[in-house]
């Protein structure tokens, strides 16, 4: 492969990696805005540079029970953009991440200038 043919090949690759990511994010975009409208706050799992990291869970959407606000729904997303489909396999991760899910508890006060927390944060 002539150096010509490999810096072909490799901006090949990175516009197709930058299309993939930026397919990925219009979809995640996307899944916010609907399930807002159905009354859900939804958290980005992403790094702070904008990329999804290695786990199944994308997404994480909470809504208030309506007749008792003490209790939550909370639904682990996954999303998909552009062409790319789940396998049975990231089904299976997502099942298992729900039912691994780890409830904990937590009281912040701010009394002056720091916060204090009732329990220790891990």
């Amino acid at each position: 492969m002539t150096v010509g043919q490999k810096a072909a090949h490799t901006r090949k690759w990175r516009r197709a990696a930058e299309l993939a990511h930026k397919s990925g994010q219009n979809a995640k975009t996307f899944t916010k805005y609907f399930l807002s409208k159905k009354g859900y706050k939804c958290l980005d799992l992403d790094s702070r540079r904008g990329y999804e990291y290695k786990g199944v869970v994308d997404l994480l959407a909470v809504k208030r029970h309506k007749s008792d606000p003490d209790v939550l729904h909370i639904v682990l997303f996954q999303v998909k953009g552009g062409s790319a489909h789940v396998t049975e396999k990231e089904i299976q991760r997502l099942s298992k991440a729900a039912r691994h899910l780890e409830v904990d508890w937590n009281v912040a006060e701010k009394p002056n200038k720091t916060v204090k927390f009732r329990k220790s944060i891990r």
